[in-house]
């Protein structure tokens, strides 16, 4: 777990009186001075990150956890000389332990009055993949998409992962138990595509570029398709415990998230996983929407 602190001695420490005699008053000053001003360091901490099966963001190849989070992770925790490990859990379980402080850091969070309490949130937003509501492509003509207030009234059954927030319309939705009635809640993404594909559900809310990374190894790019309806296009964050991370260290993760973005590891870290991987499934998935299925900011 990350203990909170840098390394090194106070500078109450360092210019204490007992410290300063005469002799050694200027070059205490000077000293005092660099290391004021110098780039911080974290060698003692570690940063837990939860991570799931979530392709592109998270995926295991050769044993490893890899995947566009878990590299810009990795890379910003290294620029800052701290040592990072994963805990694979799901997402509900996920907010219990970053407010109590047993895991340090989440991706793709957002924004909640909630969560704020118990959640430093990251400043720094490097792209967005809207939330888009994925259906059957035989079902394409069958509901009007004009929002999901207007699709639950018409008795449309959504499938939804517990405790996620697609929207803020979501949120306040979830609320009223005429329109909560309609939506099947389970923890895990797959359970709910194949749902889809039995018809016990009729749609499922997912990240666009989740969704079509996950019907295609699911084998259900010919019968599951994404709809005209984006349900929320709001970034989402990274965000780490209040109960185990500083609010220095969130700023000093920040300035090295905005330094890869613009150095350009950012978006070499995004390609490795999205553009240009000549995937047909991926290159007709682009069609209409620019270079890549999510966009950089």
């Amino acid at each position: 777990m990350y203990p909170g602190k840098s390394n090194g001695l106070p500078f109450s420490k360092l210019l204490h009186p007992r410290f300063l005699t005469p002799a050694l008053c200027r070059p205490a000053l000077v000293l005092a001075f660099i290391l004021c001003f110098s780039a911080p360091s974290y060698g003692d901490c570690d940063i837990t990150l939860r991570w799931d099966d979530d392709s592109p963001y998270f995926m295991v190849q050769e044993g490893k956890v890899v995947g566009i989070d878990a590299d810009l992770v990795r890379e910003a925790i290294g620029r800052l000389n701290c040592g990072l490990s994963f805990q694979k859990m799901p997402w509900a379980r996920a907010l219990r332990e970053l407010r109590d402080g047993h895991v340090d850091m989440l991706s793709g969070a957002y924004r909640t009055p909630e969560r704020e309490e118990y959640a430093h949130y990251s400043d720094v937003v490097g792209l967005v993949s809207p939330n888009i509501l994925f259906i059957r492509r035989s079902d394409e003509s069958r509901f009007e998409l004009n929002g999901l207030r207007q699709l639950l009234e018409s008795g449309f059954r959504l499938g939804a992962q517990i405790h996620v927030s697609y929207s803020d319309e979501y949120s306040a939705l979830i609320q009223n138990p005429d329109y909560e009635k309609n939506i099947q809640y389970l923890s895990r993404r797959e359970s709910l595509w194949k749902m889809l594909a039995r018809n016990r559900v009729d749609g499922v809310v997912a990240s666009r570029l989740t969704g079509l990374y996950e019907i295609q190894a699911l084998g259900l790019s010919g019968t599951t398709t994404p709809s005209s309806m984006v349900v929320s296009n709001k970034p989402a964050f990274f965000v780490f415990s209040k109960a185990s991370v500083s609010s220095e260290f969130v700023a000093d993760f920040d300035r090295v998230l905005q330094a890869m973005l613009d150095d350009g590891t950012f978006a070499a870290i995004v390609n490795r996983y999205v553009c240009g991987t000549g995937d047909s499934w991926l290159a007709e998935a682009q069609a209409g929407m620019g270079a890549c299925p999510l966009a950089m900011r």
